[in-house]
């Protein structure tokens, strides 16, 4: 059984914008990975207080079969892919579940 999926995620505690392109690159490679490249959104930004964030979401709802499966495995990769590029960066996922809120 599948189900709908709403994806958004930040990784602060970046150093500078170089290391948050780097996290982007290395995000899109996973997205492309999952097969949710053409529906995930990546990009950086800059807070209030001057740092940079990487974020990024699902531009419409992702259709995930074995959700329970999937999103242990995509959670694991996703910090693994974000520590390889930025060991004190912090990934933090959000999870929407669209189906549930209509």
């Amino acid at each position: 059984m599948s189900v709908n999926i709403d994806l958004a995620f930040t990784v602060t505690t970046v150093a500078d914008e170089p290391q948050a392109w780097a996290i982007v690159r290395a995000l899109q490679r996973l997205m492309y990975e999952e097969h949710i490249a053409a529906q995930v959104t990546i990009g950086v930004a800059v807070g209030d207080d001057g740092t940079y964030f990487v974020s990024g979401e699902s531009d419409i709802p992702l259709c995930v079969s074995r959700f329970y499966l999937w999103r242990p495995h995509f959670e694991g990769v996703f910090a693994a892919t974000v520590a390889e590029v930025a060991a004190g960066a912090e990934p933090k996922i959000d999870w929407g579940y669209p189906d549930e809120e209509y």
